[in-house]
């Protein structure tokens, strides 16, 4: 039997405020766990001055869609993939910052020719689609580095020594950076 029922204005709240609750539970991913494991890799670990650097960034969505993966030196952005535009992959002006467009996607940014200045925090957030639009975070340092061109070499004041001869010597190391730590050994001895 149906009975004509008039929908009151404290229903229609009731109504709202689950509705609402139930919004904020899928926003902060509450109600299904959608993104883990996001992590942040750097390839090479310490990268040569001049060279690429690949910025590897690994998630499990577990099987929700992805919305969107960003890359940030400190708090700003420079590369954006968000597979529902075109074109997905989207780079944002940063100086010293060129980032290779053709080998850069949604999991993993490649940046050509570093310089000195890109040391420092970079960091990679990964947002999935609805229903869950959880996102997550993570960060890691870069170390841009020079190594030596050369050999260290080592002079010494005389070709030959007698026991009890004073040794006067200078070890030099080409430039590097960070700056190379030099050790002289003298019959197994650190000097």
């Amino acid at each position: 039997m149906w009975h004509n029922t008039k929908i009151t204005a404290s229903t229609w709240r009731r109504f709202i405020g689950v509705g609402v609750i139930l919004q904020i539970i899928a926003n902060c991913g509450l109600g299904t766990l959608a993104l883990r494991n996001v992590t942040l890799i750097v390839d090479p670990p310490a990268v040569r001055r001049s060279h690429n650097a690949k910025l590897l960034c690994l998630y499990d969505l577990e099987g929700a869609p992805l919305y969107s993966v960003k890359f940030y030196r400190g708090l700003r952005e420079f590369y954006r993939y968000l597979p529902s535009e075109t074109p997905k992959n989207k780079i944002f002006p940063f100086p010293g910052i060129h980032v290779d467009y053709t080998l850069s996607n949604a999991s993993q940014v490649v940046i050509r020719n570093v310089g000195f200045g890109l040391s420092g925090n970079f960091s990679c957030e990964v947002s999935a689609d609805a229903p869950s639009f959880s996102t997550a975070m993570a960060d890691i340092q870069m170390q841009v580095v020079e190594l030596p061109d050369k050999q260290p070499s080592l002079w010494t004041e005389h070709d030959r020594y007698e026991p009890g001869d004073v040794l006067r010597a200078n070890c030099t190391c080409p430039p590097s950076r960070p700056k190379a730590e030099l050790t002289i050994t003298l019959n197994n001895i650190v000097l």
